[in-house]
């Protein structure tokens, strides 16, 4: 049963794109219906946590605004960076699902109890992901694999 669900950032919980303004400050776009999904993964009893490589003061504000607490910022060893939440959060990996779009998620993505991957991933994340996700990130893969680790329990 997964009890922790990991997402990564950029790609995962935005589609990826930064938008940078003529002074240099970026912006990302979340879905809303991505965030009530984290929301109600919580009131089922979901631990949920952010982990990505970027270190930037938007993964705190992405973490906030999805009202998450176990986040990880500028870790590119996504698998040592997956085993230390699961630890801190007191929950095997293989009670752990990770959700990643890219080459570096690859490893964690086969560490993991669960390891899912948006339709738009990058190949090596498709192939080492257990489950592609119809949902594009940024476009409702939270929400889906909300729902699928849900349904799974």
């Amino acid at each position: 049963m997964i009890r922790l669900l990991v997402l990564d950032v950029d790609g995962v919980i935005t589609n990826g794109e930064v938008r940078l303004d003529e002074d240099g400050r970026e912006s990302k776009s979340v879905f809303f219906r991505d965030i009530d999904a984290v929301f109600a993964a919580r009131r089922a009893g979901l631990r949920i946590a952010i982990l990505s490589g970027e270190a930037t003061p938007m993964v705190d504000v992405i973490a906030r605004k999805f009202g998450v607490d176990l986040v990880y910022r500028g870790r590119h060893d996504k698998a040592d960076a997956v085993a230390e939440l699961a630890v801190q959060a007191g929950i095997p990996l293989d009670e752990t699902c990770y959700v990643g779009d890219s080459i570096r998620d690859a490893p964690a993505l086969e560490a993991v109890g669960l390891g899912l991957a948006p339709v738009d991933a990058s190949r090596e994340a498709q192939a080492a992901a257990d489950h592609v996700l119809a949902a594009g990130g940024g476009r409702g893969a939270v929400v889906e694999a909300v729902e699928l680790v849900l349904r799974t329990r």
